[in-house]
């Protein structure tokens, strides 16, 4: 889910209260991540699962640091 301010279009993935243009009304918008790029390490620290993914992906344009499982 995306957050779009109303006021001036910017996207957003996090909510939030305003923004940076000062509007305070956002509308959602749905899409699917499409994966940019992605790293996946062998060896985490103590108290991590044994493997952990990181992807940098893309939803309607906006840039999104997800930990896959």
């Amino acid at each position: 889910m995306i957050l779009v301010c109303n006021k001036c279009g910017r996207k957003y993935f996090e909510p939030r209260g305003v923004c940076k243009c000062g509007g305070d009304e956002f509308h959602q918008e749905d899409g699917e991540p499409s994966k940019v790029e992605c790293v996946k390490l062998f060896v985490t620290p103590s108290g991590f699962p044994e493997q952990i993914e990181y992807c940098l992906s893309s939803i309607n344009g906006v840039k999104v640091f997800e930990v896959m499982k």
